[in-house]
């Protein structure tokens, strides 16, 4: 005698045999797309923290929240206590989790120093050929460059750089600081030509996200939105699941520069 057994456990079973991960249906972001508008930027006294940016935004359902440099989500769209720096400020759709474009602003020192960035190499994936140089103007010589939370130096070029996000601090003889935030190295590595055939050769397969089930990654777009996941995945060996071929380290490499590029359409 067969057991039958209710739809929803079935699925369940397929979904555990086949190693695929079951994930809710991702938001067309494009069609629900948020846009971020800047109301005001303040400046700022050398070696004081009096800067501010206000920010508002619109589109999606109604419920935002906003990230400065990358830091935790908040219901608030105003920044206050900020140094001289340059700042870069996301919104989110609460709902949806559908991200805006970014805008970057800069906190200027009102009687100082100021840095610009002048110049950005960027890198191959897997390689430490990135470059980024800056100049001042209205410091008090001698002026000293970081990169991250590095040594002080007098050179203003910092050199071997992988990809990813940097961020870089001048000081002057009085002590006053001014900072770039956010400044990406990036690969190249493109969607369209490296990873996503990658993603439908090997994950977006018959039983596996293909349609058959969430999310289909035969989909840009989704492949987009579930970016860090597959990521993710795909560095820790489990995806492809037990009994597909595994990825090359190539693969994953290229799969790892692009998330880190920052997932773009490209």
């Amino acid at each position: 005698m067969i057991k039958s057994f209710p739809f929803f456990t079935y699925l369940l079973f397929v979904i555990l045999l086949s190693g695929c991960e079951y994930e809710r249906i991702s938001t067309d972001c494009s069609t629900n797309a948020i846009v971020l508008n800047l109301q005001s930027v303040e400046n700022t006294s050398c070696g004081t923290n009096e800067g501010e940016i206000v920010v508002t935004a619109e589109g999606g359902d109604g419920e935002y929240e906003f990230s400065i440099n990358e830091s935790a989500f908040t219901k608030e769209g105003v920044f206050s206590n900020l140094s001289s720096g340059t700042y870069e400020i996301v919104a989110r759709d609460a709902i949806t989790l559908c991200i805006s474009d970014p805008i970057t602003e800069d906190v200027l020192n009102i009687d100082g120093l100021q840095i610009t960035l002048s110049q950005k190499s960027n890198t191959d994936c897997g390689s430490s050929s990135g470059s980024i140089s800056i100049t001042q103007e209205n410091g008090l010589a001698p002026i000293e460059y970081r990169i991250n939370n590095g040594e002080f130096q007098q050179e203003a070029t910092f050199t071997g750089l992988s990809s990813g996000v940097y961020n870089v601090t001048a000081k002057d003889a009085l002590d006053c600081e001014s900072s770039i935030s956010n400044i990406r190295i990036s690969t190249g590595v493109s969607l369209s030509d490296q990873v996503q055939p990658i993603i439908i050769a090997n994950c977006a397969v018959n039983g596996c996200h293909n349609g058959a089930q969430s999310p289909n990654l035969s989909v840009k777009e989704n492949i987009i939105n579930n970016a860090s996941n597959i990521r993710s995945r795909t560095s820790s060996g489990t995806m492809p699941p037990a009994g597909r071929q595994d990825l090359t380290q190539q693969e994953i490499d290229l799969i790892a520069c692009w998330v880190n590029d920052g997932s773009l359409n490209n």
